[in-house]
């Protein structure tokens, strides 16, 4: 009989233990307001120009420095074509020397003419010239004007012409410089899309790359928390330490949905699914030893 009392004290004191425990860690359950994951905000770098690539130099995980130069497109295409447009400026450069030569011959005709023409208005002022020569000298004037004013023309389309190499050479020389693809932002490369050898096409990321040193967790809070929350509060962050206890981060509210959605399928229970939620941005400074899809939960200062 004792036994058995003995026996009954001893479950009975088990199952208080148990229920304590419970009661401990559904408390520190609902210590949190609201969970979710770490996210990046990542960058998807890709060549301005086409070809194939001669080099590439970067490695999942390899942390970049913006302006690091990571890769090489093949300039071959377009360093002949630069070739055949200063080929073609050097022609439209020789039309405007002859241009500017014939011009020159029609100036000092024009130069003998009109003394030729003052003598002869000289003369025929005196009577000892007929007013058929002052015609005549006349005539020759308004033909080299002519003469002067087509070339001008010419010359003009000829500046035009060479404007226009002078802007090809522009344009090619900067697909020249894109053929070296320079990192864009300070940071770790996640993903690699591309070897070197292959074919880059524009448009066509070739690696994704993202600042690590400040992640977002994106959780989900309700309608009813959502009048106590502003952009810029500073909440706690708790991220797993051990199996058993958290650590604490101090993080910033940088974005807050202004439309209402369901709560996300990653929330387990039913009834938590059907609830109208509000996403929201939480800024944390990565210590390094936050990851991406890492959990993570918050605290709202009160």
């Amino acid at each position: 009989m004792e036994t058995k009392n003995k026996l009954k004290m001893k479950t009975g004191f088990t199952l208080l233990i148990l229920i304590i425990s419970v009661i401990s860690c559904n408390h520190g359950d609902d210590i949190s307001d609201a969970y979710g994951n770490f996210e990046s905000v990542p960058v998807y770098v890709s060549p301005d120009v086409s070809g194939r690539i001669l080099f590439l130099k970067l490695e999942e995980g390899e942390n970049l420095d913006s302006g690091q130069l990571v890769a090489i497109i093949d300039t071959m295409s377009f360093h002949l074509n630069l070739m055949e447009i200063k080929a073609r400026q050097v022609s439209v450069y020789s039309k405007l020397e002859n241009m500017d030569a014939q011009a020159a011959i029609y100036k000092n005709q024009k130069k003998a003419l009109m003394v030729e023409l003052k003598r002869a208005e000289k003369l025929h002022e005196s009577g000892a010239a007929t007013s058929q020569t002052l015609d005549d000298l006349n005539g020759r004037l308004d033909v080299l004007n002519s003469q002067i004013k087509s070339v001008m023309v010419q010359k003009q389309s000829i500046n035009s012409e060479a404007a226009v190499l002078d802007q090809n050479i522009l344009l090619i020389r900067d697909k020249l410089d894109r053929c070296f693809l320079k990192n864009r932002l300070h940071g770790t490369v996640l993903e690699k899309y591309a070897e070197a050898f292959e074919i880059a096409v524009t448009g066509k990321p070739i690696y994704k790359i993202a600042n690590l040193n400040t992640l977002e967790l994106r959780v989900y809070v309700s309608g009813a928390m959502l009048p106590e929350i502003k952009l810029g509060d500073q909440v706690m962050v708790l991220v797993d330490k051990d199996s058993k206890t958290n650590r604490e981060l101090t993080g910033v509210v940088s974005w807050i949905s202004s439309e209402a959605e369901f709560t996300p399928k990653i929330i387990q229970t039913k009834e938590e699914r059907v609830k109208l939620v509000y996403a929201m941005k939480i800024r944390v400074k990565n210590d390094g030893s936050l990851k991406i899809g890492m959990p993570g939960e918050v605290v709202f200062m009160k």
